[in-house]
């Protein structure tokens, strides 16, 4: 627990911070005061006077609380960022899983930050001016133009979105959420993708939430991609349009003979686009390259793996849980080589992607550059 609390950037800076993220824990767990007591150990009335911040809290006691909760302790330590009690506030207070781990991942990126391991990224977006599918159309494009990519198929997704400034996690999430996104105060912004869900729903989803990153969207109130919400419908056109463009499907499709053969036509722009047959379809009807009824025929006859092998295509997956930018890997790799996280921390931040073997030697740290990091009062 004391390692915790040397290696957490954000901390609360009061006793009455940390009763309100204790209270706010509990409420969503669904727990009262008297469940939270009997689990803890502890009586009612501690838990009363803990909430209201006229008891202090011990170690052990928070570790207690936090297990209970099923909460990490660091979320108990740290102060919540604005975009996160919107996004609360937005969904009436409900809270998941998600969120949590959504709030953690933030921290862990504005940390590195803050230690100068992870440059923000000069981007600013596109703006939330957005109001029609072929304004989202044109958002998607120019966002390929950033990544000097205008029209070919984008692969190894989690980094390209990076260069964008978008942090994206590809984690088993413990409810039914396919993915969320928040802004992050100093620039840039951080995605969760739900590893459980199957690839090229995966890589629909990331698309998505790169929507709302490049539209400066600060958080987005729906959690489940495709809601009826206008802005929501209008983020999937920019996530279709993005891993779909007109200009690259359309000459690929005519080289491929698509209108005399759509069906291997589609099969090989699948393949190169790594989307799912449900999404290809619905693009190839988007961009009238079928007709409805070609499209319905598509779409009542799926690929098999077997299509793919006659054809010698290989399917490039987003990658599976857990799955971390590079860049941000890289950062906390550094980190530790620098002495600047502890292992246990770095593993934390590394959520699973590498193995505790992986990481690399740690550099020997002069003892003039320790005494250089002394406050000289």
């Amino acid at each position: 627990f004391s390692d915790t609390l040397l290696v957490l950037h954000i901390m609360i800076r009061s006793w009455g911070e940390l009763a309100g993220r204790i209270a706010a824990a509990r409420s969503s767990a669904g727990f009262t005061q008297g469940d939270l007591a009997s689990k803890v150990g502890v009586d009612r009335t501690a838990v009363t006077k803990i909430e209201k911040g006229d008891r202090q809290v011990n170690s052990l006691e928070l570790a207690r609380i936090a297990d209970a909760l099923a909460r990490p302790i660091q979320w108990f330590l740290m102060s919540p960022s604005r975009t996160v009690i919107s996004r609360r506030n937005a969904r009436e207070g409900v809270e998941k899983h998600a969120d949590v781990v959504l709030e953690l991942l933030a921290a862990d990126v504005e940390q590195l930050r803050e230690m100068g391991l992870l440059r923000p990224t000069n981007h600013e977006g596109l703006g939330p001016t957005v109001d029609s599918v072929e304004g989202a159309e044109q958002a998607a494009r120019l966002a390929r133009d950033l990544l000097g990519s205008p029209a070919e198929p984008l692969l190894d997704l989690v980094r390209r979105v990076e260069e964008l400034g978008l942090y994206a996690f590809v984690l088993d999430v413990e409810s039914n959420v396919e993915g969320s996104y928040l802004s992050l105060a100093g620039g840039g912004g951080v995605a969760l993708v739900q590893g459980r869900d199957p690839s090229g729903k995966r890589r629909f989803t990331l698309a998505h939430e790169l929507g709302h990153h490049m539209l400066q969207d600060e958080y987005s109130t729906e959690w489940i991609t495709g809601g009826k919400d206008e802005r929501e419908r209008l983020i999937s056109a920019f996530a279709i349009h993005f891993l779909l463009p007109r200009a690259g499907v359309g000459a690929r499709w005519r080289e491929l003979d698509g209108a005399t053969d759509p069906r291997n036509a589609a099969i090989h722009v699948a393949a190169e686009h790594a989307v799912s047959w449900s999404a290809l379809c619905s693009q190839l009807a988007n961009l009238e390259l079928v007709t409805k009824d070609e499209r319905a025929r598509l779409a009542a006859a799926p690929p098999s793996g077997l299509d793919f092998l006659e054809r010698k295509l290989q399917i490039h997956d987003v990658p599976a849980a857990p799955a971390v930018p590079p860049g941000f890997m890289a950062a906390v790799a550094s980190g530790y080589r620098r002495q600047l996280l502890g292992r246990q921390r770095a593993l934390e931040m590394l959520r699973g992607a590498v193995e505790d073997s992986a990481l690399p030697e740690q550099h020997e740290v002069p003892l003039e550059d320790l005494i250089g990091d002394l406050d000289p009062s």
